[in-house]
């Protein structure tokens, strides 16, 4: 009997089945490589941990696993960037706030669900028998529900959500909890949690546009769009589908972000991405150890890239880089950089970041402040120069210039000797890293790694697929019962009903005393 029981077992473990390995749906849709590295290091934490993971994905990875399967939704970026209704990120940098917030749900969001409706991946997946197993959906709801028809034609496995947006405004739309304007300052706002009186009444009315842009106008969009490409006849509303999310987690940590209330199942995981540095390419190594001083990284990121700078800044950045010959410049610079190169440079389609970050020469970080590149910097302890660009890039860098550990510089009126100036304070003023190495303390002092901590709790699902204790009220409440604006009217209504019965009763004792004098 054990005989048999032992060739069972390694007869699945020979076709690549994962003993008592959870199947698990992921739903990636968001185009951005950076979403990707971030969501790769749960779907690859997850594949480790045994598990047989199903991700379809705008990226796709080679070279997988047997229990790890990508289908490619291979419409997005397309539609995304090369399309009739393209977007340009650079255009959207100089956008005003407001106009910011439209263009993100009306021109990202909706295009990116109309590349996602229209491939092939997502086809193949709908073509999977609707009886078909998935013990867990994995989710990341950054860029609205347009893949949860899934959930829905699966028949409602767990959903977990996730997203690397830090922990966007409208998460508490999506497992409730409270967002304060009075102290969390929109994601593209450089403010702080002190703000003053105007900056106040400038984070609600921003906040106010998202949330009534987001509601009445893209939710509704969205939903129609699903609708014409899931034909269920009992599919609840878009945002519904995602509110069945039993778990969130976030890219966040209190070293870093601002302080929030949060319901239980919120699980901060921020730099779950960040892992062991491994040894730099030769040529790579050689250029870091020949500088006097230490070697600059330079990267703008993987959405708004350097090669998109127009031609006078990538000079002016150049010419800035040949002023500071103490030290050597690596840039990711993504084609070929027709400017001659001071002997201080090199640029690189593609360079180690994380590696290159933990190394010991490593004096700085030019950056755009996007959140995995501020969380790595932070957890190497490397100061940064920030040119933000979009989105919650502007408030990270806020939070660091606020911290000591940063200086901002705006690539609209961007100069040389701006750029240049910048870059030596933050070498040479050791306030900088040494305001550095104090947060990268708090942020490496955490019981577990970030990883470790979502993989436990995606399994802690797995392990309590019906357990709600966790989950916050206010989805159920409403917004009148959460915030208590009936028991508000009631003590409102209280006086002035008893002032009008005061009124009432004197009126009637007066009648009462003037037909007694009558008589």
């Amino acid at each position: 009997m054990g005989i048999s029981l032992f060739s069972f077992v390694g007869f699945l473990l020979s076709l690549g089945v994962t003993v008592n390995g959870a199947n698990i749906l992921c739903l990636m849709g968001v185009a951005s490589p950076s979403h990707h590295i971030w969501n790769r290091a749960i779907m690859d934490g997850l594949a480790r941990a045994g598990h047989n993971l199903t991700i379809l994905s705008a990226d796709v990875e080679k070279n997988q696993p047997n229990n790890v399967h990508y289908v490619h939704l291979e419409e997005i970026y397309p539609t995304l960037y090369s399309g009739p209704d393209s977007i340009d990120l650079m255009e959207m940098a100089n956008e005003n706030v407001f106009k910011s917030v439209v263009s993100f749900y009306r021109d990202f969001v909706v295009h990116e669900c109309a590349g996602t409706l229209k491939s092939k991946g997502l086809k193949q997946v709908m073509d999977y028998p609707d009886d078909f197993r998935f013990d867990l959906v994995l989710h990341d709801f950054t860029c609205g529900p347009c893949l949860l028809g899934l959930l829905h034609k699966f028949n409602y496995p767990p959903l977990v959500s996730v997203t690397a947006f830090n922990n966007p405004p409208y998460s508490t739309e999506v497992i409730g909890g409270h967002k304060f304007y009075s102290y969390v300052p929109f994601y593209s706002l450089s403010y702080g949690t002190d703000m003053n009186f105007f900056q106040r009444v400038h984070n609600t009315l921003l906040c106010l546009t998202d949330v009534v842009y987001r509601n009445y106008v893209s939710n509704p969009r969205i939903d129609a769009m699903m609708r014409e490409y899931f034909r269920y006849d009992d599919l609840p509303y878009a945002p519904e589908l995602s509110q069945r999310t039993k778990l969130m987690l976030v890219n966040a940590h209190y070293s870093i972000d601002f302080p929030e209330a949060a319901p239980p199942n919120l699980i901060p995981v921020g730099g779950l991405q960040i892992r062991e540095p491994a040894p730099l390419p030769a040529d790579l190594e050689q250029f870091v150890n020949a500088s006097r001083k230490g070697a600059v990284l330079f990267s703008l990121g993987t959405n708004v890239r350097s090669d998109q700078l127009d031609s006078g800044r990538q000079r002016m950045i150049v010419e800035a880089l040949r002023q500071l010959p103490d030290y050597h410049f690596l840039w990711k610079f993504e084609t070929e950089l027709g400017i001659p190169l001071p002997k201080n440079v090199i640029v690189r389609p593609w360079m180690p970041q994380n590696d290159l970050l933990a190394h010991p020469k490593l004096k700085a970080f030019i950056t755009h402040a996007g959140l995995l590149s501020t969380h790595e910097a932070t957890w190497y302890g490397v100061p940064i120069v920030g040119i933000p660009f979009i989105a919650d890039q502007h408030r990270n860098l806020e939070r660091c210039v606020r911290s000591g550990i940063a200086k901002r510089v705006a690539f609209q009126t961007m100069t040389t000797e701006e750029l240049r100036d910048a870059i030596r304070d933050v070498l040479e003023d050791p306030q900088y890293r040494t305001n550095m190495a104090a947060q990268s303390a708090l942020f490496r002092d955490q019981p577990e790694k970030p990883l470790a901590r979502a993989v436990w709790w995606i399994e802690w699902v797995l392990r309590h697929p019906d357990a709600t204790q966790l989950q916050s009220p206010v989805l159920k409440l409403g917004f009148v019962r959460t915030y208590l604006l009936d028991v508000a009217l009631f003590f409102a209504a209280v006086p002035v009903l008893l002032v009008f019965i005061v009124k009432r009763w004197l009126r009637k004792s007066r009648s009462v005393s003037e037909g007694k004098k009558r008589n």
